[in-house]
């Protein structure tokens, strides 16, 4: 395999991401959900719904990692869809992905990045934890996802999360 590459998405990824999104859920014990959490799944690399940034990691041609950024008021950005394909993990592809969408938030001007993810998620949730996210107000289990972290990309944020 020849190093990730990391590109905007293309509306040719949305197959390949739609995949190894929906199989890495399934690996969770989670159904996904194309009309509802993961409908933006099943749109990726069309650009829809107000997202900021699509990016995929790419190795020989094939998208095998994926994250999406989307506006949060007018100086915040939530971070969703960060996933790599099975085959492709462990090898620094979620990492560079997070600090390429981190990198991007910072370029245009955001101060903070949001997030929600499952506890169950352990891989993600330490990715997170390890690169600095803080641990936000937990969610209640009927909305999926279980927990929120933030990320300050600004000196003068304030380091914990406003009131829900």
């Amino acid at each position: 395999m020849s190093p990730p590459q990391i590109r905007p998405a293309r509306p040719e990824d949305g197959p390949a991401v739609r995949d190894f999104v929906f199989a890495a859920l399934r690996s969770y014990g989670i159904e996904p959900d194309p009309e509802g959490l993961d409908a933006d799944v099943v749109a990726f690399g069309q650009g829809a719904g107000g997202v900021l940034l699509e990016l995929v990691a790419e190795v020989d041609g094939v998208a095998v990692g994926s994250v999406v950024l989307s506006p949060r008021g007018a100086d915040e950005v939530w971070l969703s869809k960060l996933f790599v394909d099975a085959a492709a993990r462990r090898r620094g592809i979620g990492r560079a992905l997070l600090e390429r969408a981190v990198a991007e938030a910072r370029a245009r001007g955001s101060r903070r990045m949001w997030l929600e993810t499952r506890a169950i998620f352990r891989e993600a949730v330490q990715l997170y934890e390890s690169s600095g996210w803080q641990r936000g107000p937990d969610l209640p289990p009927e909305h999926g996802p279980d927990r929120t972290y933030f990320l300050p990309l600004d000196d003068a944020v304030a380091p914990e999360p406003p009131p829900a």
